[in-house]
């Protein structure tokens, strides 16, 4: 079994010990149903890959990643909501506010959200992070899914008050940093967080355009074709600066591979 398979593994495994059933069991049932879909689980991989690259603890890795997993899916129950982006399908399936209704959406998205800071509060749960790293993959992912950027991203989107590549960046490419920097503060490599936050906003913008490209949307609308020159430069670049991190690992090469549909 190749690293990435293991560690996905390992990823659905723990997601089921941190998202119990509990009660009132129809709110449960919403929080669960995004998370609990077949995924590719790419953000938390992308945790595991660079702190795995960096020497880290591949175990509390997998919590950190769990826990922006969860941050993730109270994004998508959100922005499906009719109030928001209106999205009645996803992944094929029906919705969380078709399925449960909007009021219980809204809920679920919540619970996911505050789920995702109860998991990294709490120090038990992990093997070798103290309260310094803790608090910092906190601060950091608190600041990438706030109005810095991930929701503040939606808010430009919503009321298409600034440019695609902006957007993309806070509402998508945010989300990745976070899973970059928080592989390095886990592996302690404090030198690395501006270089890891760069990566990462790379990554998370091949990850939007290509969407794009296969939804015909977005970038798409905008560029058509020239969109996989925009990403062949940058996949590039991306390539030559994680190498000069040395984290350009078989893991990270095939993870991007993934995004690229290779």
């Amino acid at each position: 079994m190749s690293k990435l398979a293991f560690w996905k593994e390992s990823i659905e495994t723990r997601l089921r010990e941190l998202l119990k059933p509990f009660e009132p069991r129809l709110l449960y049932e919403a929080m669960s149903y995004y998370v609990f879909q077949e995924g590719k689980r790419i953000r938390p991989l992308f945790v595991c890959t660079v702190c795995d690259a960096l020497g880290g603890d591949i175990e509390d890795a997998i919590t950190v990643g769990c826990a922006i997993e969860l941050l993730h899916n109270y994004s998508l129950v959100h922005d499906d909501l009719p109030i928001m982006d209106n999205d009645p399908i996803r992944r094929g399936k029906p919705s969380c506010h078709v399925i449960f209704g909007e009021d219980i959406a809204l809920l679920a998205g919540d619970g996911l959200l505050t789920l995702s800071f109860e998991i990294l509060s709490t120090r038990e749960n992990f093997r070798s992070l103290g309260r310094v790293e803790l608090l910092e993959i906190i601060r950091v992912l608190s600041s990438k899914a706030g109005y810095k950027g991930m929701v503040g991203g939606q808010a430009l989107d919503i009321r298409e008050l600034s440019n695609r590549k902006e957007i993309s960046k806070r509402k998508t490419a945010e989300l990745f940093s976070a899973c970059f920097i928080s592989g390095g503060i886990i592996a302690k490599r404090w030198d690395l967080m501006e270089k890891l936050d760069a990566l990462g906003l790379q990554v998370g913008l091949i990850f939007q355009i290509m969407d794009d490209y296969r939804d015909r949307d977005g970038f798409y609308k905008l560029y058509g074709e020239k969109l996989l020159e925009e990403v062949e430069g940058i996949s590039i670049e991306f390539i030559n600066e994680s190498k000069s991190v040395r984290i350009y690992t078989e893991e990270l090469k095939n993870l991007i591979d993934t995004i690229l549909c290779k």
